[in-house]
């Protein structure tokens, strides 16, 4: 690996590096305090992923298995299942908040490591440890038992294990993606990009062939473990159909409207009818029913295109989660919390209201900052050094105009986000591009 650019002194060094440390411990200071409040409600899918665990280990079984087949879908298969196997090596451990702090951890440092393997230089990796603690919608992710920390956590070390030229390691890369996969299903996402940037420094065949192997044998043995138990090859959640007819109907609009599956809609099926489907049916029904909505009215898919990346990269209010004991990403407590700063509200504002309001300005930030690292990367004509980054944030807004945006949806980019503007800020701070990996 070559380097450029200016490097630190040794006491500048040691002042980013006590910084990031304090910053991760100011983290860790945050959620262990959440761990002790006992704040962990569990909401939507983050109850429905603790109970799938809770009945794999109590039943000795993994996720899915013969008793699933006739759900509306599978979904979070390796989280669940990753959860089931820890309550069965020691039932009596609070094993959701002990592995989140673990993936929490993981993402910190796997993402700073990943900035330093692609410049070399410890400020933008400091930066980037620095940026994703102060991330307030990390915070309460210590109490949910939800797949978005084990999905990030597992896609940053298959991204750091790129970094790396040995073939051993690069197997070693697909596996991390697939097991990635196997808890959201974004291996279309993060491959090409993967690809993409062994193939910009002429990685050679042998080099891409070993990725795609071991994403290729771990995808094996994840379906062949589900088609032991369920007749199926099942290597990853089964939710593509029931999300792109919500963004392709004739109530969409680009959000996550469940309005289609109502009786007289498209996505609605008779229950008698329902109770004899098997969830890959269903998921085949919906994804043609999407497809022919789309065939019949492409400009009206095409227009839902800026809503939808709008719901998805706009909003980053889900951090008050857990300090307020309610769902704060949806438009509900949006109002609510509009007219309580407007003075109108029912109550004063909360600890919690404040965490949002700060998540939401550092996002917006955040976000800005990248888009400017992108800018700054074609104006300097150095873009190329993180374009596999950039591929992959492009390959996720194309899955939301596919599908549909949530905000939660774009929380796996957060890393990358920091990476690039990290990147960037040190690059113009010291008027020099970063060196490629």
């Amino acid at each position: 690996m070559r380097e450029r650019g200016i490097q630190n002194g040794d006491g500048t060094r040691t002042a980013w590096a006590l910084a990031a440390c304090a910053v991760d411990a100011l983290l860790l200071a945050v959620q262990i305090g959440l761990l002790l409040r006992g704040t962990g409600v569990q909401f939507g899918d983050a109850r429905s992923y603790l109970d799938l665990a809770i009945y794999c280990a109590q039943n000795a079984t993994w996720y899915p298995n013969a008793r699933n087949m006739y759900d509306t879908y599978v979904f979070g298969n390796g989280y669940v299942n990753i959860l089931a196997a820890c309550m069965r090596l020691a039932p009596g451990l609070p094993w959701v908040e002990l592995l989140n702090l673990a993936f929490m951890q993981a993402i910190v440092w796997l993402s700073a490591g990943i900035a330093w393997r692609m410049t070399h230089r410890l400020r933008p990796a400091c930066l980037t440890a620095m940026l994703i603690c102060l991330s307030a919608g990390f915070w309460g992710e210590v109490v949910a038992a939800r797949t978005e920390l084990c999905f990030i956590a597992l896609s940053c070390l298959s991204l750091y294990l790129l970094t790396f030229p040995r073939t051993a390691t690069l197997f070693l890369a697909g596996v991390a993606v697939a097991l990635a996969n196997w808890v959201r299903p974004l291996l279309v996402v993060y491959l090409p990009g993967m690809l993409l940037f062994l193939w910009l420094r002429r990685a050679g065949i042998r080099r891409m062939s070993m990725l795609l192997a071991g994403a290729l044998a771990m995808t094996l043995v994840i379906g062949a473990g589900a088609q032991r138990l369920t007749g199926r090859f099942i290597f990853q959640a089964q939710t593509m159909g029931i999300n792109m007819l919500m963004g392709a109907n004739d109530d969409a609009d680009g959000s996550y409207n469940d309005a289609v599956f109502r009786e007289g809609k498209a996505g609605y099926i008779d229950p008698q009818r329902r109770a004899r489907m098997t969830f890959y049916e269903i998921d085949a029904l919906y994804k043609d029913e999407a497809i022919a909505w789309m065939a019949r009215n492409p400009m009206s898919f095409f227009l839902l295109a800026p809503a939808k990346l709008f719901y998805f990269l706009a909003t980053d209010t889900y951090g008050g989660c857990a300090f307020l004991g309610r769902e704060t990403d949806n438009i509900a407590y949006l109002l609510e919390l509009w007219d309580v700063l407007l003075g109108r509200g029912e109550r004063p504002l909360l600890p919690g209201d404040a965490i949002v309001l700060y998540e939401q300005a550092f996002y917006l930030c955040l976000l800005t900052a990248y888009a400017f690292s992108t800018v700054s990367g074609l104006r300097r004509r150095c873009l190329r050094d993180t374009l596999h980054l950039h591929a992959i944030v492009l390959g996720a807004c194309g899955v939301a105009v596919l599908t549909v945006g949530g905000a939660r949806y774009h929380m796996p980019y957060i890393p990358i986000f920091c990476i690039c503007a990290a990147i960037a800020w040190d690059g113009h701070a010291t008027r020099r591009a970063p060196a490629a990996a």
